[in-house]
């Protein structure tokens, strides 16, 4: 049987009495963890000021929230919401002196789907001066017999627009010439659609207000078609189409916009009859 080899004691504990005296004559260390060390350095901690700890405190600025905006919900129409839908546009001739006056020389109507309603050359009750044929198409045989009388255009175009939702770009001229009001929350003008003007300047005094665009222009831009092609008169029926596409284009937000303002009125009108 393999037994251990015995080792020598005594060298071992001669070698650990000088180890023991060695240690002995090092200079003693204080334990970090002893109860005095301890109580010294609480003590030193009380005596120093409270600075309050900026950087722990210290929050990033928030970034002030507006009110969510509310999400505008595409919708088809119906077929009877389509019916209340007329879009309109006219051609228009000189009178007077140099031909600045505009008389109504043709009208078109067409409706939601762009079908034809009306569309009629009107006579002039004035002599015209300026046919303005470059821009209106419209030449003298056009006012001939044939054309409707302008009293009874008029009283016509009134009776189809009654309770409509009327489309077009530049109305307020339209309706100027044949001296027609329509309610402002059943007109659809692309001329005063605030998205569709040209955005004011940087430097603009805060007064100013944005200008209308062309309906070329936004033709161009915002459907992709070309119409009142340079040196061709310009055709209402074309024009009212396309005023009528671009009103598509932005139904649903021009609608909640319109909705927000008839709120606004009628909440402003109920408001000062409670104060009276």
């Amino acid at each position: 049987m393999c037994a251990p080899t015995p080792i020598p004691m005594q060298p071992c504990i001669e070698t650990c009495q000088e180890v023991q005296e060695v240690a002995n004559k090092a200079p003693k260390r204080k334990q970090p963890n002893s109860p005095k060390s301890k109580g010294k350095r609480n003590q030193s901690k009380q005596q120093k000021p409270n600075t309050p700890n900026k950087n722990k405190n210290k929050k990033s600025p928030k970034k002030k929230k507006g009110p969510p905006k509310k999400k505008i919900v595409e919708y088809e129409l119906t077929l009877e919401q389509e019916a209340r839908y007329i879009a309109m546009d006219c051609e228009f001739v000189g009178v007077g002196p140099n031909g600045y006056k505009s008389a109504l020389a043709r009208v078109s109507l067409v409706d939601y789907n762009n079908a034809i309603i009306l569309d009629t050359y009107v006579q002039v009750d004035e002599p015209v001066t300026d046919y303005r044929t470059f821009v209106s198409g419209i030449e003298s045989h056009h006012l001939n017999e044939d054309a409707m009388e302008s009293k009874q255009c008029i009283e016509l175009v009134m009776r189809l627009l009654k309770g409509k939702i009327l489309v077009g770009h530049g109305l307020k001229n339209d309706l100027g010439v044949m001296n027609i009001q329509h309610p402002w929350y059943d007109t659809r003008d692309t001329a005063k659609y605030e998205p569709f003007m040209k955005k004011t300047k940087k430097n603009a005094p805060p007064t100013s207000m944005p200008n209308p665009r062309k309906l070329k222009d936004l033709a161009l831009t915002k459907l992709d078609r070309v119409i009142q092609k340079e040196g061709e008169p310009h055709c209402s029926i074309e024009d009212a189409i396309a005023a009528l596409d671009l009103y598509k284009k932005a139904r649903c937000k021009w609608e909640a916009a319109m909705s927000y303002k008839m709120n606004r009125t009628q909440q402003i009108a109920e408001a000062s009859e409670t104060n009276f």
